[in-house]
């Protein structure tokens, strides 16, 4: 007949109160963590229940080796379960190595972080990944491994150790919405700059060594240039413009901050060729958009305007119309040599002379052309140049037709009259013709009065009258020259040999025209 054997027992989840040595206890009410329902308990030799087992401890490791998704404890969902390891499986973490064994589950959660398949994630709502190191620690991507963006693998970056060794970014376009500093320069929407304290230089550099002058920068759309001095340091310049602008009367200045409303004043980045009287044109500055300067300040930089601002916002362009005469000069300047040494570099200048001419008495805005002139404060002065051209061209009805170009008294050129219309001259005392003059070095001296004719033995085609009266004197001066005078034969004057013939004969001038009242020796 079969035995059965009892243990101390209970339907309940407390531990009994005590257990003889090796005596065994059951309790089979549910069991947690914080009872002792679901325990097999076996007596010590100090009669303390102690716990040896139970569905309680059975439970917990129920679940398959490898699985932790979806899991349950079989009779108490919250008292959990303890995940066991897989190792049917092989794998190589990191590309280490394989290991043919390698301990796994299907899932891991460590507080609001889930590990699950090759993705890691926070299981909070909002909740955010940190990747924290310890001290000086770093958070390191091995080389060429790719830091990929959405599930499409829309972006990447990655350094590329074995090709250029360069931080390589793949895919879409970035956009950053804050300002970005790359070493000494800015970016913050649409502006580039550089940060304060790093000097106030910005190179555009399209040459990949660096800071040479190869490489060509492209702009597409219009470039604004709104400094005082813009340099150009090429040997060639193109502008495709039809006309080309110097001195415009409309500048763009930048607002530098937050103009309130109710004030009359604007700090803009710069105040040059501002002046009183100048419109500033930018919306909020007035109800009309557009205010009248009253003053400046060249320290500040803030100008005082009519009225009061509506409110403008700071990087505002403001477009100043200027009406004021500066009184300068407007032009083309340029710099060059003369032959060798800083000593001889000039600047040459041609154009627009707002002022009256010097040496002459050339109108004021006058066009003018200087090779060697001083410029100082947008003025310039200096001796005048020539000018080397085809022809001139005079305005209609400033001009007669077969005139003849003479100087008036101011040094303008002007027209004489239509030969046509010379029935209108009743007399005259002076006839322009052209002559030409020469000296006669004697080799004695000589006395030679003034209108005597002067010929010259076995050269019948020279001839000249005296021009001015020699007494005892060794040069003489022969206008309305004819011919070619030797120095072989001698010199006859009004019919009479010298008997001297010339040492030398240099000619002063050929044909020149020149208005006289004598002809041939003779006066009207």
């Amino acid at each position: 007949m079969a035995s059965i054997i009892r243990v101390k027992r209970s339907t309940g989840t407390g531990a009994p109160g005590s257990l003889n040595f090796g005596e065994l206890g059951l309790t089979v009410g549910v069991g947690t963590h914080g009872n002792k329902g679901g325990r097999l308990f076996a007596g010590d030799n100090a009669q303390n229940s102690q716990v040896v087992g139970g569905r309680y401890y059975t439970d917990l490791l129920s679940i398959a080796p490898g699985l932790v998704a979806g899991q349950d404890n079989p009779t108490t969902v919250d008292n959990g379960f303890v995940p066991i390891l897989d190792t049917r499986s092989p794998g190589n973490p990191g590309g280490g190595g394989n290991i043919t064994r390698l301990p796994r589950v299907d899932q891991w959660n460590v507080d609001n972080i889930t590990i699950d398949g090759n993705t890691i994630t926070t299981n909070n709502t909002d909740g955010d990944l940190n990747l924290t190191t310890n001290g000086n620690g770093e958070i390191v991507i091995p080389d060429d491994t790719k830091l990929t963006f959405g599930t499409s693998k829309d972006v990447s970056l990655e350094y590329d150790e074995d090709g250029t060794n360069t931080l390589v970014v793949t895919g879409h376009a970035w956009q950053w919405n804050s300002p970005q500093t790359f070493g000494n320069v800015g970016i913050s929407s649409n502006t580039i700059s550089t940060k304060s304290g790093s000097g106030n230089q910005l190179f555009i550099d399209p040459y990949p060594d660096g800071l040479s002058n190869e490489g060509t920068v492209i702009i597409k759309g219009d470039l604004q240039v709104d400094g005082t001095t813009t340099t150009v340091n090429s040997n060639e310049v193109t502008v495709n413009d039809a006309i080309f602008g110097i001195g415009d009367v409309t500048s763009i200045k930048t607002v530098m901050a937050p103009v309130v409303s109710g004030v009359s004043t604007v700090t803009l980045d710069s105040v040059v060729g501002i002046n009183t009287g100048d419109q500033l044109a930018v919306t909020g500055i007035d109800n009309s958009g557009i205010a009248t300067v009253t003053a400046y300040n060249t320290s500040t930089k803030v100008v005082t305007f009519s009225g009061t601002a509506v409110g403008v916002t700071t990087t505002s362009q403001v477009t100043v119309t200027h009406a004021f005469d500066t009184n300068t000069d407007r032009g083309i300047s340029f710099q060059y040599n003369l032959s060798s040494g800083t000593a001889n570099n000039k600047i040459g200048f041609f154009g627009y002379n707002d002022s009256a001419g010097e040496g002459s008495s050339a109108p004021a805005r006058a066009f003018t052309y200087i090779p060697d002139a001083t410029i100082a404060g947008s003025t310039v002065t200096g001796t005048r140049g020539n000018l080397d051209i085809k022809g001139i061209y005079y305005q209609t009805g400033d001009y007669n037709t077969h005139g003849v170009v003479f100087f008036d008294a101011n040094g303008l050129q002007t027209s004489t009259n239509n030969p046509t219309t010379a029935s209108g001259t009743r007399t005259s005392t002076q006839v322009l013709t052209a002559v030409t003059e020469i000296t006669i070095a004697l080799p004695s001296a000589a006395t030679i009065a003034a209108g005597a004719q002067v010929t010259q033995q076995n050269n019948s085609s020279a001839y000249g009258v005296c021009k001015t009266t020699i007494t005892g004197g060794t040069t003489l001066t022969l206008i309305g020259v004819q011919g070619t005078f030797d120095t072989t034969n001698d010199l006859v004057v009004n019919g009479t040999s010298l008997s001297i013939d010339p040492d030398s004969v240099t000619t002063v001038y050929t044909n020149k025209p020149m208005w006289t009242d004598t002809l041939d020796g003779g006066t009207f």
